[in-house]
């Protein structure tokens, strides 16, 4: 297997290896989902250029703040079966399904080593986080703007946590995560909406939940400069 030019008139071999190698099918995957049908784990497709026999190759997870003892390899060695092309890397969680952080999206950056490893194709980065369903449209009052507007909102519930995306609520591009707890609500610090003197400022607070309606404190601030007063800020759910 080689991989040529696309230039017709002076065709020639870009990439032509002298022995059996592994690589990642695709550089960068996203949107791969972590649900109890998977058992939040991640799989990651491996390729091989000769099926003749059984083989090995050996992969490395680069670790980072957000993925450290949550996830890990199950194995840093992977088989591929006689006469297969394919094989997979797979990212288990080690703590409970309860324990794995909703909110995040996780980076998962892997290295195959070893001296079957593909020259041009021996890295990849997985994006795995929880799918959220949508689940209406929602009102938005809001003090801080002076004004009220409708929403669309997203669901996912995992234990005894709700979680719901606001979709682009205050500026398109920026969708707010809000947790409710029984009665609690939380707004983790997160970008929120964009300002032409001070870039993004983000929001974060916290509120209590009755029912349908989502009564918060939310403070609008920029990052190591400061910001506004709370204000209340009021989300009524489909």
């Amino acid at each position: 297997m080689a991989l040529f030019s696309c230039d017709q008139e002076n065709m020639g071999t870009l990439y032509e290896p002298d022995a059996p190698y592994v690589a990642f099918s695709s550089p960068v995957v996203s949107g791969n989902v972590l649900s109890a049908e998977n058992n939040y784990s991640v799989h990651v497709q491996l390729v091989r250029s000769d099926f003749s026999a059984p083989a090995t190759a050996s992969v490395e997870l680069e670790m980072n703040e957000i993925i450290e003892d949550v996830f890990d390899l199950e194995s840093n060695t992977v088989t591929f079966e006689d006469g297969k092309g394919t094989a997979y890397v797979k990212i288990v969680p080690q703590v409970e399904p309860g324990q794995i952080d909703p909110t995040k999206n996780y980076v998962f950056n892997l290295t195959i080593t070893g001296d079957n490893a593909s020259e041009l194709y021996n890295k990849t980065s997985y994006h795995a986080s929880f799918r959220y369903s949508p689940i209406g449209t929602g009102t938005f009052t809001s003090v801080f703007f002076d004004d009220e507007w409708p929403v669309d909102i997203e669901k996912l519930e995992v234990g005894n946590l709700k979680l719901y995306k606001a979709k682009g609520l205050y500026e398109t591009g920026y969708d707010i995560t809000i947790v409710v707890e029984d009665e609690n609500v939380t707004v983790e610090e997160q970008a929120a909406w964009y300002s032409d003197d001070y870039g993004d400022v983000w929001i974060a607070g916290s509120g209590t939940a009755s029912r349908k309606v989502l009564t918060m404190s939310l403070e609008h601030f920029v990052p190591g400069l400061g910001g506004w007063p709370p204000e209340t800020e009021v989300l009524t759910l489909p």
